[in-house]
């Protein structure tokens, strides 16, 4: 039993532990002496009241987070009423986050009650990160991206074995836990959710059309021109003329992003490990024929989209969709969503599928198209297109309490309070399947809002990846893409030329970064050594 299943209520076994209704135990404690201990009487901090047997609750299963992580050189001493971490204090730098950093601190008095710890929120700008040496506070929250350029440069820790092999860690999500939070062989970050680019789909008009969601690019295609086209939908109202077959991020810092996820499924082969460079040579493959489809198809999707797209983010596509303004979207849910209407037509009812796939994928090796055999996946999710994580600093001199901390902040309950204030987090835990509209906007009904979930646990089982850049020099390389997809979509300048433009500036950057820096990174990233 996980530490975050022993909060619901378990049917009766001998030698359980109850508290009030939940039943904590059996467990070890490991190397820290908790029980027993009181946990009142306690001044109320900033944090939601409630029953002495729920924090009770809380602090047994902290008890079993903390056991799993390795004995610090030099254990603290139980201090006020017992508690194990009482008088260690931490700093936290959330970076480029303050909505993340307002919600850990609203949580400072829960943690400070439940281990006696004490931990300052710190705000931080991504140059300032990346500049730190060491890095100032014990630990960090940022975007998942930034884990190979903190990696490369020694600034963080791994995260203890102990933790890793605690049930605890099993609640995390595959691919966040397995992918994201790991580079070379050892796993340095604590993941804090990071979503994928899905696919928002009007289920009313679907139904209206008699048409399924898409699983294929080429289905997904012919159902934003079917959305689009009043004559050929059979909707002839002024809505419908007025509404976009689909609308995409195109936006500065994500067009490139689009292209990537849109490649995925062609560019991963079962015969080909690396998509994005020769792993051998860092010779850039973005000019190759799964991106030239790719972006041919981007190109024709652009046809039947927003006029505007050139300028929008997953926030403005958010908006524009609950607007009414398209048939279909690529872009994720959140709680934190900003900028939507304030009255959204009663009409628009919204589903959720993972991003289109393919049928086919390109064989680098062989230079050609194969059909994907009988057992092989046609969904090849985009990771590290946004998303956090959690690590810790190579400077701190409390690094088992700072993961110690992570992990609670992370951790359910207060993961989806601290978590889902960002609107670059989604689920990643399958103890939060069972909540899934403390992750999606409001708008997104009860039923809705369970697909999204059981789409989302979906996609971070699957196999095949690709992830978007985690090496240095990201944005450059993103900007370079982000060019190439503005001049084919605005410029109508042909997908292989303008892809080739990319190559050129993509070597540019590698041979200015340094070529065999830059190879060490990218084959780390893909858990290489």
């Amino acid at each position: 039993m996980t530490a975050y299943q022993q909060l619901r209520p378990q049917a009766s076994k001998p030698g359980l532990l109850k508290l009030g209704p939940f039943k904590l135990g059996p467990f070890k404690l490991g190397p820290f002496k908790l029980g027993p201990f009181k946990l009142g009487p306690f001044k109320a901090g900033p944090f939601e009241a409630g029953s002495v047997g729920r924090l009770a609750a809380m602090a047994g299963c902290l008890a079993v987070l903390l056991a799993g992580c390795p004995k610090p050189a030099q254990p603290p001493a139980p201090g006020r009423n017992g508690l194990p971490l009482a008088g260690i204090k931490l700093r936290l730098a959330v970076v480029a986050d303050p909505q993340l950093a307002l919600a850990a601190g609203r949580v400072q008095g829960e943690w400070n009650a439940l281990t006696g710890s004490e931990f300052q929120v710190e705000t931080m700008t991504e140059e300032e990160l990346l500049a730190a040496d060491p890095i100032a506070a014990d630990a960090v929250i940022c975007a998942s991206h930034r884990l190979g350029d903190l990696a490369q440069r020694q600034r963080i820790v791994p995260v203890p074995e102990g933790l890793r092999e605690d049930a605890a860690w099993g609640d995390l999500f595959e691919l966040p836990q397995l992918r994201e939070a790991s580079w070379a062989d050892r796993t340095l970050a604590v993941p804090f959710g990071s979503p994928v680019l899905t696919c928002y789909y009007r289920a009313d008009l679907l139904e209206k059309l008699g048409q399924k969601p898409p699983q294929t690019w080429s289905e997904y295609q012919k159902l934003a021109a079917l959305l689009v086209d009043p004559a050929g939908s059979g909707d002839p109202s002024a809505e419908a003329a007025a509404r976009s077959g689909t609308i995409e991020p195109l936006g500065p810092g994500w067009a490139g992003i689009v292209l990537l996820a849109r490649a995925a499924s062609y560019a991963k082969h079962r015969n080909n490990y690396s998509a994005l460079f020769d792993i051998r040579t860092m010779e850039p493959l973005v000019a190759g024929p799964p991106f030239i489809r790719a972006l041919e198809e981007l190109v024709a999707a652009a046809e039947v989209g927003a006029a505007d797209q050139l300028q929008y983010d997953p926030s403005a596509v958010r908006a524009a969709f609950w607007q009414g303004r398209g048939g279909m979207a690529l872009t994720w849910p959140t709680r934190a969503a900003e900028k939507l209407p304030e009255n959204v037509p009663a009409e628009i009812r919204v589903g959720f599928v993972e991003l289109p796939g393919s049928q086919q994928a390109f064989d680098v090796g062989d230079q050609k198209w194969d059909a994907r055999g009988e057992g092989d996946e046609t969904h090849v999710p985009l990771l590290a297109i946004a998303g956090r994580i959690g690590v810790v600093s190579a400077g701190s001199t409390q690094p088992d309490a700072a993961f110690q901390l992570l992990l609670w902040l992370s951790g359910d309950p207060t993961g989806s309070k601290v978590c889902g204030a960002s609107g670059a987090t989604t689920l990643f835990r399958h103890s939060q399947l069972k909540s899934p509209q403390a992750w999606v906007e409001t708008p997104v009904l009860p039923s809705s809002a369970a697909q999204y979930a059981e789409v989302t646990a979906k996609t971070f089982r699957r196999q095949q990846w690709m992830a978007a850049l985690r090496i240095p020099g990201r944005a450059e390389y993103l900007a370079a893409l982000d060019e190439a997809v503005h001049q084919a979509v605005r410029d109508r300048r042909p997908a292989a030329e303008v892809l080739q433009e990319a190559v050129v500036r993509w070597k540019e950057i590698t041979g200015r970064l340094g070529v065999e820096g830059q190879k060490a990174a990218y084959r780390h990233g893909l858990g290489l050594d």
